[in-house]
C-alpha cells in the first residue's frame, strides 16, 4: 500500500520531521539528512530513516550551499539514496520535502534530490523556511540562489514560511508547517454526507503551478474562529498575497469547517478570505456538523499564488585587502643596500658563522 512521504533535509528539515512524529502523524515515511549527527533524538529516531551525509572530518557545511551540494551529490553517486528513491517512487503523491532556504547543507541538497525526483517522474512539493529580511546577506544570498534554481529544476508547486524578525522560537513557524502537512495529506477532513474533499480533489489543489498556502484555526465560537483564521492569514509566517495578486491569478481553494452548525456557518467562517480572492477556478469544500457543541476547527488552502518577495542584492562580495594593500617599501641608504650577508664555513669540522659585509 503506497504511504506518504516526508524528506527533511538539515537541521531545519529534520526538526520539522521530528515534530511532525511528536504529532502523531501516521501512515508516513520519514527520511532525514543532515551534516551533522550530534542532533540525533533517541527517542525519534527509529520513527525515521536517518542518513548523515558527511564527507570528512569536518561536520556541517559553514552556510555554504556549494559543500551542502557536493555533500549530496557524492553520497548520491555512491547509491546511498538508491532505498529512499525507491520508497519516493511507490509513494502516496507527492513527495514533501522540507528545508530552509538560508543554510547551506539544506539549501544545498535540496536542488539535486528535486532534480533526481523531476527526472524520474515524481511529483515533489519543497517546503522552504526563509530567513526575515534583516538576516544576514549569506542567507539572503543563498535563499535567492535556491528559489532560481528550483525554478530550472523544473519545481512547479512549493510553499513558502518565513521566520519572523527576532524569533528564536522556531517551534511556532515549526508546528505551523506540521499543521500545513496534516491538511495536505488529507488528515484534516473527516467523512461527511455534504461536501467533502478526496484524494482527487487534493491532487488537483496541489498541481496548480505556482505557490500555496494553507491556513487552520480553532475557536469555541464562530466569531473568534473567522477573526483567528483571517488573523493568520494577513500576520503568520506565510507570505499573503496581494490585491494586485489576486487581479492577476486564478485561485483554487479547499475550505474544510467542523462544527454543531457548519453548513450554516460555513460563508461567514471564510467570507474574509473569499473576499479577496477575485479570479476562483474552483472551490472544494469539507463540511462537517458535529452533534456535539465545542471546539469549531477551520481550515483552508490557497493555490495559484505568485512568488513571495525575496530579498536582493545587486552588489558583490567585497573581500578585504591584504596585509599588504597600499603599502610600498621605503628607500635605504645607498651604502645599506649594498651590504649582503653570508654563511661560512670557519673551520674544518663544519661550523658556519654568519657574515654581513
Amino acid at each position: 500500500m503506497a504511504r506518504n512521504i516526508i524528506v527533511g533535509l538539515g537541521n531545519t528539515g529534520y526538526n520539522i520531521v521530528e515534530a511532525c512524529i511528536l504529532k502523531g502523524l501516521s501512515d508516513t515515511i520519514f527520511y532525514t539528512l543532515d551534516s551533522q549527527t550530534e542532533r540525533v533524538n533517541l527517542d525519534t529516531i527509529n520513527q525515521m530513516t536517518y542518513i548523515p551525509i558527511i564527507a570528512d572530518e569536518k561536520s556541517g557545511s559553514g552556510r555554504n550551499r556549494e559543500r551542502g551540494k557536493a555533500l549530496y551529490e557524492y553520497h548520491e553517486s555512491n547509491g546511498v539514496f538508491d532505498k529512499m528513491y525507491e520508497d519516493c517512487e511507490n509513494a502516496k503523491a507527492p513527495v514533501i520535502v522540507i528545508s530552509s532556504s538560508a543554510g547551506g547543507t539544506g539549501s544545498g541538497s535540496i536542488v539535486p534530490f528535486c532534480k533526481t525526483l523531476i527526472s524520474k517522474g515524481i511529483q515533489v512539493i519543497p517546503i522552504i523556511v526563509t530567513p526575515n529580511d534583516n538576516d544576514p546577506m549569506a542567507d539572503q544570498m543563498n535563499t535567492e540562489d535556491l528559489m532560481i534554481e528550483l525554478s530550472e529544476t523544473g519545481v512547479v508547486t512549493y510553499s513558502i514560511f518565513k521566520n519572523m524578525k527576532n524569533d528564536a522560537n522556531y517551534a511556532v513557524v515549526n508546528n505551523d508547517i506540521v499543521e500545513q502537512i496534516f491538511i495536505i495529506f488529507g488528515k484534516r477532513y473527516k467523512k461527511t454526507v455534504l461536501d467533502s474533499i478526496d484524494d482527487s480533489d487534493l491532487d488537483a489543489i496541489l498541481n496548480v503551478p505556482g505557490r500555496f498556502m494553507t491556513i487552520s484555526a480553532k475557536a469555541n465560537d464562530i466569531p473568534s474562529l473567522k477573526k483567528e483564521l483571517t488573523r493568520k492569514l494577513i500576520g503568520g509566517f506565510q507570505p499573503m498575497f496581494t490585491p494586485e495578486d489576486a487581479d492577476k491569478c486564478t485561485f483554487f481553494t479547499a475550505y474544510s469547517l467542523e462544527s454543531p452548525y457548519a453548513k450554516e456557518d460555513y460563508v461567514t467562517v471564510f467570507e474574509d478570505i473569499r473576499d479577496r480572492i477575485k479570479n476562483l477556478y474552483v472551490e472544494y469544500k469539507n463540511i462537517v456538523d458535529t452533534p456535539e457543541s465545542g471546539e469549531s476547527i477551520a481550515t483552508a488552502i490557497i493555490a495559484g499564488l505568485p512568488s513571495t518577495h525575496v530579498k536582493q542584492f545587486n552588489t558583490e562580495y567585497m573581500e578585504a585587502n591584504g596585509i599588504g594593500y597600499g603599502m610600498k617599501k621605503n628607500a635605504r641608504p645607498s651604502f645599506i643596500s649594498r651590504r649582503k650577508a653570508e654563511t661560512v664555513a670557519t673551520s674544518s669540522n663544519g661550523e658556519k658563522k654568519f657574515n654581513w659585509k
